[in-house]
Parts: structure tokens; C-alpha cells; sequence
């Protein structure tokens, strides 16, 4: 059903906030590429709304750090920066890190037996399986911290960086996904056991496997740093 641009004031916002929700998770998912051109035109006719909404979900998404503007050039998706993927890497080691004495202290023997469901991963849907398979897992460690900003930060960090491991999955088909699955079992092992700092040290280092695959995989690239 096409978005419509005839509706009173309220439903406006709603419009604004869909056509915003929408070019956020296609600039997520890399179905808008890093560096490509936006034009409010094409959007508009896309969304078979008028240029006020889409204009309005462009400037949400640049204080989001989505998308960049240049005058008289209009919108294009803000490409993927070595220097930013290395900051969001290092924090996301430190907060998951700090997660997992805090999973071990206050999570119960129910909780850490949820885990159990990510020893596993069905790849007949290889790259968009992975991608959710390693996003709800991260989540679920983020919920179990019982550190409401801290899971929120977390999970903010994974949906932005949901790009660059999209962009890192051509390195990972010539290994396997069960390389990533075999480092979550080993954490799963380690919070299960409640060694606190065996957990730790294993994150870091997964985060640290990923950020190396990410960088091989931008080193192929041309980078906006």
C-alpha cells in the first residue's frame, strides 16, 4: 500500500516518521549504499508522497550521521569511515566486556540457559540469517546485563554498524559461519560456568576477530575517512 501525502496533521507525522523508517533501514541494510546519491525527487515518487515529508526524514537522518548534505548537491549516505568503524568496535569491547561480569552476578540459571539457542545457526538464509543470528545474540547479552543504558547503547551500536558487517560477509563465505557460532558457544560456555572474566576476555577477543574481518573487508574499499 503506497504512503500518501493526503492526510490531516497527525497522520503527517506518521508519514514523516514511516518514510524515515524506512530509508533507515534500507541505508542499514546497504540496499542504499555507502556514498550513493539521494534525491528527494525519486523518493518522493517512490513513497507517492510530496517532497515536505521525505525533506524532513532526510534532515532526521543527518543528525542520525546516516546521511551528509552539500549545498546545492543535496543528500548522499554517509560512507563507511575506518576511523568511525574503529570507535564503534573499541566501544562495543568495552561495554560487552563490562556486560558479562554483570550477566554472571544477576542473570538466573533460567536466563543463562536461554543462551543455549544461539549454539546454533540454520544458514539457508546465509547472509541475512547470519546478520539477525549475530544481532540477536548480541542483544540477548545486552538484555541479560540488566543495565538498561547499557543495553541500550549496545543494541544502538549494533544497528549501526549493521553496514559494515554486511560489508565484512564476502571475507567470512570464503572462512564459514561456524566461526562466529563456534565463539558464541565458547561465551555461552564461560557465562553458563559464571567465570566472569574467562567471559570477558572472550568477547573481547570475538570483537576483536570481527573487527579485523570488517577492516580486511574495507581495506578493499574506497574509505571516507
Amino acid at each position: 500500500m503506497p504512503l500518501t501525502a493526503n492526510a490531516p496533521a497527525p497522520a503527517k507525522k506518521l508519514l514523516r516518521e514511516a518514510v524515515h523508517a524506512q530509508l533507515r533501514t534500507d541505508i542499514l541494510s546497504c540496499r542504499i549504499p555507502p556514498g550513493a546519491e539521494i534525491r528527494e525527487a525519486e523518493l518522493a515518487a517512490r513513497f507517492a508522497v510530496s517532497k515536505s515529508p521525505v525533506r524532513d526524514a532526510l534532515m532526521h537522518l543527518e543528525r542520525e550521521g546516516l546521511v551528509i548534505s552539500s549545498p546545492r548537491q543535496g543528500y548522499r549516505v554517509t560512507p563507511v569511515s575506518l576511523s568511525d568503524v574503529q570507535d564503534m568496535f573499541h566501544l562495543r569491547s568495552v561495554l560487552e566486556r563490562a556486560c558479562m561480569e554483570r550477566i554472571v552476578s544477576l542473570a538466573s540459571d533460567a536466563q543463562l540457559a536461554t543462551l543455549d539457542t544461539f549454539r546454533r545457526f540454520d544458514p539457508d538464509d546465509w547472509e541475512g540469517g547470519l546478520v539477525a543470528y549475530n544481532r540477536a545474540f548480541h542483544g540477548m547479552l545486552a538484555q541479560l546485563s540488566h543495565n538498561k543504558r547499557m543495553r541500550d547503547e549496545i543494541n544502538d551500536l549494533i544497528e549501526q554498524m549493521e553496514r559494515v558487517v554486511r560489508v565484512s560477509l564476502a571475507s567470512l563465505k570464503q572462512e564459514s559461519p561456524a566461526s562466529p557460532v563456534a565463539e558464541h558457544c565458547l561465551i555461552i560456555d564461560a557465562l553458563q560456568a559464571r567465570k566472569a572474566r574467562l567471559a570477558a576476555r572472550l568477547a573481547g577477543q570475538h570483537i576483536a576477530t570481527a573487527a579485523q574481518r570488517v577492516n580486511d573487508a574495507l581495506a578493499h574499499l574506497v574509505i571516507a575517512s
